[in-house]
């Protein structure tokens, strides 16, 4: 009896530790996918802006293959959610199994007992069996061994009804969990479907590109020629401004030293310059034709006209400039490191300004051209450029 309870309470201990496991992969997925549905509503508020921007079909067809990505994630997140429910749903059908096993145990050593009892029904019976004892220790063992006797018999009904209740929760949560992989089927469904036409579209936009190859060439000339001024005027500003730290010694001071090595710890956690936005221009120099490359010292954020400019860390504003094509620039001194915002339609700080992480340094300046609304945010270290996807926080 004693190892017949055991396996009772280990069964509901390991049903227990699979369904806290099972619950907790589950809430990651459910995040990941609220994330990722949150990634594909800012994506679609892009391109609505764009559309009414009337912007190029190069921008368009970044956006879109950035929609495209975040699907294809939500699906496989779907996959895992649905191969999860039927792993569920078949330890389900085994748990109910399970019990439905017990309780026939419990009912068959039930009706041992009860027969037993009513076999031995008769109070002389009992009292017969108390009064043959050789002595009185041994009259109160067999006296306490016929009231535990009837103890087990209550306790082996309790366990009866307390083992139905749980096999009616066990089928209530079974069909609970059966509805939700429906759901979860509906949703992979409907995201194939979305995701077929986005692919759609994409091949629809690639082959406009391509009869628009001199247009998108010329385009991508411009853009050259506009990432040439702005990094000139970089390398000349931020020359100067560390040519002036020497000639004074403040690129030595304790306070330089220090704000220095505070931006140099937050390397992958600085916040984004903007709220929402996609990375569409990335850093370094690249191909993007066979005639033109484009030389980007810091990476461009499609994002709406009219978002705000944050700064990235606590800094003095060491410059704020236009360059033509890029509108007006900020530029930021955080110690011997320099944040770079371009592109800004108009700027809320002026030089000398002291900033706070968070700071709002301008809007993005709403643009009808081909690049669209678009920030460039640059990130040098003295007079090198670094890459600042490696220095923002992963989204």
């Amino acid at each position: 009896m004693k190892r017949f309870f055991k396996n009772i309470l280990m069964l509901i201990f390991l049903f227990t530790t699979i369904a806290l496991f099972s619950q907790s992969a589950e809430e990651k997925l459910k995040k990941s996918k609220e994330n990722t549905e949150k990634e594909i509503a800012k994506i679609n508020k892009q391109i609505t802006e764009n559309a009414k921007a009337k912007q190029s079909k190069s921008t368009y067809a970044s956006l879109l293959n950035s929609r495209i990505e975040q699907r294809k994630k939500l699906i496989r997140n779907t996959d895992i959610q649905i191969s999860i429910a039927e792993n569920e749903i078949e330890k389900k059908n085994k748990q109910i199994y399970e019990i439905r096993h017990r309780i026939n145990q419990l009912k068959e050593s039930y009706s041992e007992l009860v027969v037993n009892v009513y076999t031995n029904r008769k109070k002389a019976t009992w009292l017969m069996y108390v009064f043959a004892s050789e002595d009185f220790s041994q009259a109160y063992r067999r006296l306490k061994y016929l009231q535990s006797y009837a103890d087990v018999i209550f306790v082996q009904a309790k366990k009866i009804e307390q083992t139905n209740q749980q096999l009616a929760k066990e089928i209530a949560l079974l069909s609970d969990k059966k509805q939700e992989l429906d759901n979860y089927k509906s949703e992979r469904r409907q995201e194939i479907d979305n995701l077929t036409k986005d692919e759609e579209d994409a091949k629809k936009i690639l082959k406009g590109l391509k009869n628009e190859e001199a247009k998108l060439k010329k385009q991508l000339q411009r853009k050259h020629n506009d990432l040439a001024a702005l990094n000139k005027k970089l390398e000349e500003l931020v020359k100067k401004e560390l040519a002036k730290d020497k000639s004074t010694g403040f690129s030595k001071s304790p306070e330089n030293v220090k704000l220095s090595a505070n931006f140099a710890a937050n390397r992958g956690r600085l916040p984004w310059p903007v709220k929402q936005g996609k990375v569409v221009g990335f850093f370094g120099n690249h191909s993007v034709s066979q005639h033109v490359q484009l030389d980007n010292k810091g990476i461009d954020i499609s994002t709406v006209g009219g978002e705000d400019v944050l700064a990235t860390f606590d800094g003095l504003v060491a410059n704020v400039f236009p360059v033509a094509g890029l509108n007006m620039c900020v530029m930021l001194k955080h110690g011997e490191y320099f944040t770079l915002y371009s592109r800004l339609g108009s700027v809320s700080v002026k030089q000398g300004d002291v900033v706070q992480t968070g700071t709002v340094l301008g809007k993005v300046a709403t643009r009808n051209d081909d690049d669209g609304s678009q920030l460039n945010f640059g990130l040098w270290k003295k007079d090198s450029p670094l890459n600042p996807l490696l220095w923002l926080l992963k989204k």
